[in-house]
């Protein structure tokens, strides 16, 4: 259907602009964003949320058909071009839902591959793991090891030690 600026919008619903606006604020009612950077309403979305418009906009709207085409039966003629309006809406509404799954798959896709590049470089970053420094108590165990065995070692082999000193 058409699409409408607040100002009209407020008139062909028989609303205040604020209405509208807090309308538009909470969530309720949905807006484009016209090339001119205008917000813009559709008028389904104006019947939608505050039921059969009333205003002037609302009668440009629906005279329109019915003036191209000289139908007597005007309501049928604007039922069938609702139909057709509402199709076209929800054949769009439904293209920008694949657009919007591809592009979700596309991101998530693109995320994963940096996180993994970003655990590979974490990786190679890491420094490399030290040997644990030995304390000093180990250090004087095996010291104090050494020389037992040698004193064993020495007082066991003393009869051989004493005849090479001796010649």
């Amino acid at each position: 259907m058409a699409l409408l600026n607040l100002t009209a919008a407020s008139r062909a619903a028989g609303v205040n602009r604020s209405t509208i606006v807090r309308a538009l604020k909470s969530g309720r009612l949905s807006a484009t964003t016209s090339d001119a950077r205008e917000r813009c309403i559709d008028t389904a979305e104006l019947m939608r949320v505050f039921g059969t418009l009333k205003g002037d906009a609302y009668a440009d709207v629906q005279a329109a058909p019915m003036r191209a085409t000289g139908d007597a039966h005007p309501v049928a003629q604007d039922q069938s071009v609702l139909l057709e309006v509402l199709q076209e809406q929800l054949r769009q509404a439904h293209e920008r839902e694949r657009e919007g799954q591809e592009r979700e798959a596309r991101l998530l896709a693109m995320l994963e591959a940096e996180q993994q590049a970003r655990h590979k470089l974490e990786t190679k970053l890491l420094p490399s793991p030290r040997p644990a420094p030995t304390s000093k108590v180990r250090v004087w165990i095996l010291l104090a090891v050494l020389a037992a065995a040698l004193v064993f070692a020495g007082w066991h082999f003393r009869a051989v030690i004493v005849s090479v000193l001796a010649s």
